[in-house]
């Protein structure tokens, strides 16, 4: 997971939320509800753009098949009672068990734009669903259908979501997971907020942790040479370089990198991008992002 900066809300878009709420009604009302779904999708440009076309839980690149995703579910609320295994496919589920534990979820945010981001199909709709654990216990109910009462406005400014979202203020993902070679992820130090975040994205799915090998093991050998090369060496500047293309943000899997790195050589990514401009080795790195944009652009049209 990567940290991004949430695109500033375009003129007009709050208006238009604001009628279609109005338009929703209240979960007492007749036929509801009646989500105008055309609405968040017809956002999806601004996030692909902001999220650099990755998924903000997995940071698989995404394209068409990309959702905007309700981080607090707008419908109901589900409950992860088995988290299940991937078949031979490896894009559909066996045994993943996730009941409804309320009648109506955040269903006032249905068309709020800071409960929007862009995940890839896989994370939204085969993992999370509704799925939103919270650190506090929901408020139960007995002799009912449903295990919880429904949430309401006020819930939400109490709520400590276990969730991250990655757009979150002052994120840092180094703080709740950590890598093995291989690219399987686990929650750093026990962090309740890595674990769950984990289970309820599949962030550690097979075919996830597949396509992440690779690339998490070469980031493991650089930084391990890294650590043993000459200062101001050919060979530091390659391997600084090489470590900070695949960190930066435009790349799949860039959180994964600079959490592996900080994990092996105990610098930040901020002491890196030090290195790279006191020896003036960033222009390296802006020929090859500069590329990889241009390719991404033909791929795109």
């Amino acid at each position: 997971m990567l940290a991004f900066d949430r695109p500033r809300r375009p003129n007009g878009i709050k208006e238009k939320s604001d009628a279609l709420l109005d338009e929703l009604g209240h979960p007492e009302s007749d036929n509801w509800p009646k989500f105008q779904q055309n609405f968040w999708q017809g956002l999806k440009k601004y996030f692909m753009k902001s999220q650099h076309q990755k998924c903000g839980y997995c940071e698989v690149q995404v394209s068409d098949d990309g959702d905007v995703e309700h981080y607090r579910p707008k419908s109901v609320i589900q409950e992860l009672e088995a988290e299940g295994t991937e078949l031979e496919n490896l894009r559909n589920l066996r045994g993943r068990k996730k009941p409804e534990v309320t009648e109506h979820g955040y269903w006032w945010l249905a068309y709020e734009w800071s409960n929007y981001l862009l995940s890839c199909s896989i994370c939204n709709q085969k993992y999370k669903s509704a799925l939103f654990p919270v650190s506090l216990p929901r408020r139960e109910r007995s002799h009912h259908k449903y295990k919880f009462q429904n949430p309401e406005k006020i819930d939400v400014r109490r709520e400590q979501p276990l969730l991250i979202n990655p757009f979150e203020k002052n994120l840092d993902p180094y703080e709740y997971f950590e890598y093995a070679p291989s690219g399987f992820i686990k929650p750093r130090d026990r962090s309740k907020r890595g674990l769950e975040t984990i289970r309820v994205c599949g962030l550690h799915r097979i075919s996830l942790t597949r396509i992440r090998g690779i690339k998490a093991s070469n980031v493991w050998a650089n930084s391990l040479q890294l650590l043993e090369a000459e200062p101001k060496s050919i060979l530091q500047r390659i391997l600084a370089v090489n470590l900070f293309f695949e960190g930066h943000e435009i790349n799949s899997f860039a959180g994964m990198t600079r959490i592996i790195f900080k994990q092996i050589t105990g610098l930040s990514w901020e002491e890196l991008e030090a290195l790279l401009i006191k020896e003036n080795w960033m222009g390296d790195v802006e020929d090859r992002v500069t590329i990889a944009l241009s390719i991404l652009e033909e791929n795109t049209i």
